[in-house]
């Protein structure tokens, strides 16, 4: 079954957040765009995670110890 954009763009609609931000990253760079454009989407897609409430922030004891334990 072949899809038209408008339906791939409504499927991609109800993505996650970070699943259209995988989405659009593929699309940018089949398209020629550059790695530091994607980080900059990237980041501000994390910000938003933060600021939303999404996801929560760690201090840097907490990434740290989280560190330690995962070394061993």
């Amino acid at each position: 079954m072949v899809l038209t954009s408008q339906q791939i763009t409504e499927a991609a609609l109800h993505l996650s957040e970070r699943e259209r931000l995988g989405v659009t990253a593929a699309l940018w760079k089949s398209l020629g765009g550059n790695d530091e454009a994607l980080a900059d989407m990237q980041a501000l897609a994390r910000s938003h995670e933060l600021t939303s409430g999404e996801v929560s922030a760690k201090t840097h004891d907490e990434v740290f110890k989280n560190a330690r334990a995962g070394l061993g």
